[in-house]
């Protein structure tokens, strides 16, 4: 077996599950107080004056909300495929390579420099 010199670290990050996730998510963004002020900052320049305002703000409040879930649940999805591809071995050594590269060249012109 051959001994891996790279050092890289593994971490071991504890999984607290989807539905939990989800739940301290939601819970933290429902009681920041940054999300009510954005609300009432910014859709009542969307509200008509002569119809019922709760109901309006309900379906800008609802339509904010599916936009964003969407927009959440694509992202994850992208990252997902990322983090499959960027597991490889082989793309984890490119990257090293071109990393090293890089500090390499910076290390030499820092060196050359007056």
């Amino acid at each position: 077996k051959k001994e891996d010199m790279s050092g890289s670290v593994e971490i071991n990050s504890k999984d607290i599950g989807t539905v939990k996730g989800f739940r301290q998510g939601f819970t933290t963004a429902i009681l920041n107080p940054k999300t009510a002020v954005f609300f009432l900052s910014f859709l009542p320049q969307f509200i008509v004056s002569n119809q019922s305002h709760f109901f309006q703000f309900l379906l800008l409040g609802l339509t904010f909300t599916t936009l964003t879930a969407i927009w959440y649940l694509l992202y994850i999805s992208l990252i997902r495929q990322l983090r499959t591809f960027l597991r490889k071995e082989k793309v984890n050594r490119t990257i090293e390579g071109i990393t090293g590269t890089v500090l390499l060249v910076f290390g030499v012109r820092l060196f050359f420099q007056k």
